[in-house]
């Protein structure tokens, strides 16, 4: 009776530990955990007509087994990034909003016969924002993480330059390349114009180290 009882106990403690590995799994969806929040707490929603008056923490869902998300004191500052010349590539022009999220714009764009997807019929700006309330879409809505499987054509695959174009396939454009080529590259062109800016460039600078003693012990500083 004991080890009858004894089996029972063993099966449905490993039943739980795969249903508990399971809803791991198929949460880690940029959702929840959500792929942003600001450092209130917010929620970053996947399109949204507001621009976020607060900084944000990227990277919640981060799947890279070493950095995390932005740390607690290094999150992305939108406002600043938007309005202030300082954060800009050559100190003097505001950066557009299409320079991130350039998608918001109508197709085809000169030059970058690659980018496919619009549903803008004017190039996104605050003004054009204010007055047509038309949401823009995060990162997240086509780049997708080694976490998030992609889709048909949502996240996509990769781009496919046109042959025209002469260049190789891109391979699978995630969410994390996609941050990284408008961060750090404007970071590095930033850091020239100007050495003594604060621009972070490495992984450290900005990014929770997942293998960090402190954090070991104490995972829930990761969520």
């Amino acid at each position: 009776m004991k080890l009858r009882f004894l089996t029972i106990l063993a099966v449905a403690l490993a039943c739980f530990g795969l249903a508990l590995a399971y809803n791991a799994a198929s949460s880690f969806d940029g959702l929840n955990p959500p792929h942003a929040v600001d450092i209130a707490g917010k929620i970053i929603p996947d399109s949204s007509a507001t621009q976020p008056d607060k900084p944000i923490i990227l990277s919640k869902d981060s799947n890279d087994p070493k950095w995390g998300e932005l740390k607690p004191e290094t999150p992305f500052d939108h406002t600043k990034h938007n309005t202030g010349v300082t954060h800009t590539l050559d100190g003097k022009t505001l950066t557009a909003c299409v320079h991130c999220h350039h998608t918001e714009q109508p197709m085809p764009v000169g030059g970058k016969p690659y980018l496919k997807k619009s549903e803008r019929t004017e190039t996104l700006t605050a003004a054009q924002l204010e007055s047509s309330k038309q949401p823009v879409n995060s990162c997240r809505h086509c780049h997708f993480q080694d976490a998030t499987a992609p889709t048909a054509e949502f996240p996509p695959a990769g781009v496919k330059y046109p042959k025209e174009m002469r260049l190789p396939p891109s391979g699978k454009l995630t969410n994390e390349i996609a941050y990284h080529l408008r961060c750090i590259g404007c970071h590095d062109a930033a850091k020239k114009r100007d050495p003594n800016l604060k621009s972070p460039q490495g992984c450290g600078d900005c990014h929770v180290n997942k293998t960090s003693p402190s954090l070991r012990g104490n995972p829930s500083l990761l969520r």
